[in-house]
């Protein structure tokens, strides 16, 4: 995921938006900041399903849909 992520955004022309469902499972603590530093300074729309709270403060989620 990780990789995939960053060569997108290194890519001329991003996506317009990201959609990641529980993007820190079943990573080390230095890729999810690494994921965490790369979603944090995309310009598109994000749309993440995350269970950890800290993540998606980090990232600067400011809207959030409790289900």
């Amino acid at each position: 995921m990780k990789l995939s992520l960053c060569c997108l955004l290194v890519f001329e022309k991003a996506p317009d938006m990201i959609i990641a469902d529980e993007p820190t499972n079943n990573i080390d603590i230095s890729s999810m900041e690494i994921l965490a530093a790369t979603l944090r300074n995309y310009s598109g729309t994000l749309l993440i399903v995350c269970h950890d709270s800290l993540f998606v403060q980090e990232i600067g989620i400011t809207r959030t849909i409790s289900i």
